[in-house]
């Protein structure tokens, strides 16, 4: 069984800082983009970690982000409306969209 730890910070710093300290503790990371004011390149941390991230959002902007820098998983909360822009972004970056981290098969 898969584990999930969902990871909830105010910074890109605060983000690298915390998944240093946790990166054996979990197979995949649930990272909530909504709670981080300060921003930062999203791709550097997929690839550095190189462990499956989930980018979590109430903003479509900020999972376009993630698409964007090719996090593996886009979590949708349910009722989002997304564009076909959105929607073209995600298929050409490989993620998944998926509704629940039950949706992942590791």
């Amino acid at each position: 069984m898969k584990k999930v730890l969902k990871i909830e910070v105010e910074s890109f710093a605060l983000l690298v800082k915390q998944l240093k300290r946790v990166i054996n503790d979990a197979d995949i990371f649930e990272i909530n983009l909504d709670a981080m004011r300060v921003k930062g390149d999203l791709a550097v941390i997929y690839k550095y970690f190189k462990k499956p991230l989930i980018a979590r959002a109430t903003n479509l902007d900020l999972l376009r982000s993630a698409a964007k820098a090719g996090w593996p998983y886009i979590l949708m909360p349910k009722g989002m409306e997304t564009d076909l822009e959105f929607t073209t972004l995600v298929k050409n970056k490989g993620c998944t969209l998926i509704s629940s981290v039950d949706e992942i098969n590791l």
